[in-house]
């Protein structure tokens, strides 16, 4: 008698408990209070359709781009994203939440060429340009803020200054002086470059990087 008595005892505590067991009992249980605080932190925000970031002269390479968000919680967070790609900083870098149409292929400007005198023509191919001429480089010098290439060639010749604005960059404007004995070729440049100057036949290539 005390038997059945202890086993319906017993029956009636675990009964209730079996009614109401999971499905499985090792899945975690998610309800509103620890799914987080529902956060309106976006409220008031305007969504982000495209976004350009301005990238400074010198850069090359592009290694990484880490991000800073808000999540749904609140909470803050960052991810990273590895890239490692050459970039253009004439470009920039565009952040886009909505549809990108890519844009055609523009095609390669045509070379410009200058002719400020007849003992010199400048001939300018994207980030190259060419100084025909027969007169004899005496020195190079580099200048910054702004950045700029002078190149000094030797000629006992009297002329005015002449300055010339471009359009096509990175060369900015060349401006050609009078210093006696030789003249100055200065390239304004439309960012910090590396660059070199190699002697060919027809003159002084000057590259930039």
């Amino acid at each position: 008698m005390i038997k059945k008595v202890a086993f319906v005892l017993m029956m009636s505590v675990l009964l209730p408990a079996v009614l109401v067991a999971r499905d499985n009992p090792f899945k975690p249980v998610i309800s509103s209070s620890n799914l987080g605080k529902a956060t309106n932190i976006g409220n008031g925000l305007k969504p982000l359709m495209m976004q350009k970031l301005s990238i400074p002269s010198p850069v090359r390479v592009l290694k990484s781009v880490k991000l800073e968000v808000i999540n749904v919680d609140g909470s803050k967070s960052e991810i990273s994203y590895d890239i490692d790609k050459k970039v253009d900083w004439h470009r920039g870098i565009f952040i886009s939440n909505s549809k990108i149409e890519v844009a055609k292929k523009s095609k390669k400007p045509e070379p410009k060429l200058l002719k400020p005198f007849k003992f010199l023509s400048i001939l300018i191919d994207g980030k190259k340009l060419l100084l025909k001429t027969k007169d004899q480089m005496l020195r190079e010098l580099y200048f910054s803020k702004p950045y700029k290439i002078a190149i000094d060639l030797k000629r006992d010749v009297a002329f005015y200054t002449k300055i010339i604005t471009l359009k096509k960059l990175p060369y900015k404007k060349v401006v050609v002086g009078n210093h006696g004995k030789f003249y100055r070729v200065v390239l304004e440049l439309d960012g910090k470059y590396r660059y070199k100057i190699t002697k060919i036949s027809s003159g002084y290539l000057v590259e930039l990087f």
